[in-house]
């Protein structure tokens, strides 16, 4: 079963539950209805671990789904294997069999695996055990062409979002490509608010020498970052992370993978003073 049916089947059965629970309030000890409330319970349960990048909301409240067109002007931009489908539909006598991708399958295996990493004592504290935050990993490992263990020291399970560790920025800039020699240069006055941090790196396609935006402490004060006792600390490094971070969102934000940094997503929370345990 392909995720759009998945998908589908989730929400019939979200129906469903909801409806078995009004039913449950007005005849609490149906047996029977309890045993099928479970029934569904575990159905949602299995295609919660099937479905890759599931969010809370599409777990309470079910999936926006659009329904698949399959007319002529939607065929010339779908991928190929759909176009053998309507093909096979309308000239059933030229079928030519292409295998597709089989999400649930691909997921099974990463689940599998997932598990068995998340026994590793060599894995973060995030990871172990947690077999649901090894396979994200591993989902994104594989989109990005990643070592799932690079994926693990580097990305974050910060208050239920992913996050990269700001150190692991300039890794991301360099793997584009795009540019060489990222050199950190600080600028200002030590203990003064004038001090910073800008991210320089040479771009490849012209040789011209790119300068990222400047971070100093003005900045971080202004925007409450310095809630983070971290900023006072360790002030070179969290302006090291933060214009990295800033370089890369700018020059090539598909780097990131539309992930926040753990720093970004620590600072939003505190000003927004909404502390959770991270999972």
């Amino acid at each position: 079963m392909d995720e759009y049916m998945l998908k589908q089947k989730y929400n019939d059965l979200l129906e469903s539950l909801k409806k078995g629970e009004e039913y449950l309030k007005k005849n609490p000890n149906d047996e029977k209805g309890q045993n099928r409330m479970q029934e569904i319970a575990t159905e949602m349960e299995n295609i919660v671990k099937a479905i890759p990048n599931i969010t809370a909301d599409e777990i309470n409240n079910g999936f926006k789904i659009e329904h698949k067109v399959q007319d002529k002007a939607q065929v010339q931009n779908v991928p190929q294997e759909t176009q053998v489908q309507v093909i096979q539909k309308n000239n059933p006598t030229k079928l030519v069999q292409q295998p597709q991708k089989n999400n649930l399958s691909t997921f099974s295996q990463n689940w599998d695996m997932a598990v068995q990493l998340s026994k590793s004592d060599i894995i973060p504290d995030n990871y172990k055990n947690k077999p649901q935050n090894v396979v994200i990993a591993i989902g994104l490992a594989n989109q990005m062409q990643l070592d799932p263990f690079t994926v693990m020291q580097n990305l974050a399970i910060i208050k239920g979002k992913t996050s990269w560790s700001g150190s692991f920025c300039k890794t991301l800039i360099e793997r584009t490509g795009k540019y060489k020699n990222l050199e950190l240069n600080y600028v200002g006055e030590k203990g003064k608010d004038s001090y910073g941090c800008y991210l320089s790196a040479v771009r490849v396609s012209d040789g011209k020498v790119i300068n990222g935006p400047t971070v100093t402490m003005q900045m971080a004060k202004a925007e409450k970052w310095t809630s983070n006792n971290k900023w006072l600390t360790l002030t070179d490094l969290m302006l090291a992370y933060r214009c990295q971070s800033f370089f890369c969102r700018l020059y090539v934000p598909e780097a990131m993978n539309g992930i926040y940094t753990s720093e970004e997503i620590e600072e939003v929370s505190e000003q927004r003073q909404q502390p959770q345990d991270i999972l």
